[in-house]
């Protein structure tokens, strides 16, 4: 995977260092602290434009606001394939959207099948524009529980289930914790490599209390926890949407459509309402890709929509006792989510299946090449 950045101007006396890097197994968030590590400098001088998991290989932009000699850093996994300087500082959503490379492992005779299947899913719309599984986790998928929590006000619980969720963890350190509760014995018991929980830790051990303790995490990582919660409400209300409607590609009065991009980045700041008048002259514009569905990603600013549409957006809320006021955190004002709009649907761009599956496309800021390969592989059945 491959970021397609915004276009940054070059500028050889510019304030901010801009690294092109390739990683192997890194986490955003874990490289950026072993990279101020290495740098010796605050985190908070280093930004990003986009979050990514561990898996896989990732090239990714990062922009230091430091001198540094860059074809100098030596981190394993990790190799520096530009360097430019900038006035102009990297921020998260800074991009475009991302170039993917995909090894699908399946044999000649499915290749057809797969094609069929994409050219099936861009006839109908596209696929479902689902947060993958990584958004809530890469190894323990509990980041949007930890994010309920937090928008409930229930801080220290939040904490906790950070540091030992009993529904995957079965380390004894992480146990032993969970039944002695003294950091200072915890701190011995788990690993350096886990910085984070370390850091929670280190709060309480010093506090005594967790209550306040995500101040002493990055504020990109609490986020997103938040943004984990409002990701995994986003998915519910499109899973009965899909099973309510089936096709993401008609609106119905009621729904809010956006502009969308060649690469289905939407414009948020332009929403068009649906009624009764204008609804068959916006189905045709989603048909022709100028416009999308969306569906709120709730905040303190979020309204329900009106309609059916609202009445499924209720009943995901209902069900999960959450309001979109609640999304004004009031012990962590910083966490705090005005909400916004995402897509329901959006299609791969530049498309190319390859020798032996190799799967080529680019995808917009914020699409999860996982939902896609998932539809591939379940209407081409050759899971």
């Amino acid at each position: 995977m491959e970021e397609i950045p915004d276009s940054v101007p070059r500028n050889s006396t510019g304030k901010y260092t801009i690294i092109k890097v390739r990683l192997t197994n890194w986490d955003t968030n874990h490289f950026l602290m072993y990279l101020a590590r290495y740098l010796r400098i605050s985190r908070k001088r280093i930004t990003y434009c986009g979050t990514k998991d561990k898996r896989g290989i990732t090239t990714q932009y990062f922009c230091v606001n430091s001198d540094f000699q860059p074809e100098r850093i030596n981190i394993k996994d990790a190799e520096i394939l530009e360097s430019f300087r900038s006035d102009r500082m990297l921020n998260l959503g800074d991009l475009m959207g991302n170039r993917f490379t995909v090894d699908l492992r399946i044999d000649e005779n499915s290749m057809p099948k797969v094609q069929e299947t994409v050219d099936q899913l861009n006839n109908r719309g596209g696929f479902p524009n689902f947060f993958g599984l990584q958004r809530f986790g890469s190894i323990r998928t509990n980041t949007h529980r930890i994010g309920k929590l937090i928008v409930a006000g229930q801080y220290e619980k939040a904490a906790m289930l950070y540091l030992y969720d009993p529904q995957y963890d079965s380390e004894s350190y992480r146990i032993n914790f969970a039944e002695h509760n003294d950091p200072a014995i915890a701190l011995k018991e788990f690993p350096e490599r886990l910085d984070f929980e370390r850091s929670l830790l280190g709060y309480m051990l010093e506090h005594g209390n967790l209550q306040d303790a995500f101040n002493a995490l990055p504020k990109s990582l609490s986020m997103m926890f938040v943004h984990a919660y409002q990701s995994y409400l986003f998915n519910r209300i499109l899973s009965l949407r899909m099973k309510k409607y089936g096709n993401l590609l008609e609106p119905i009065p009621g729904d809010t459509v956006l502009k969308v991009d060649g690469l289905f980045n939407a414009y948020k700041s332009e929403e068009i309402q649906v009624n009764r008048l204008n609804v068959q002259k916006i189905s045709g514009m989603c048909r022709n890709d100028t416009l999308r569905i969306s569906i709120p990603l709730f905040g303190y600013e979020s309204r329900i929509s009106s309609g059916e549409q609202g009445e499924l957006e209720t009943k995901v809320l209902e069900d999960e006792n959450v309001t979109p006021d609640m999304f004004r955190i009031q012990g962590y004002s910083e966490l705090s989510s005005k909400g916004e709009r995402r897509i329901v649907s959006c299609k791969p761009v530049d498309f190319q299946l390859g020798e032996k599956g190799i799967l080529k496309f680019s995808l917009g800021r914020g699409v999860y090449a996982t939902s896609l390969i998932r539809e591939i592989l379940k209407d081409a059945e050759i899971a």
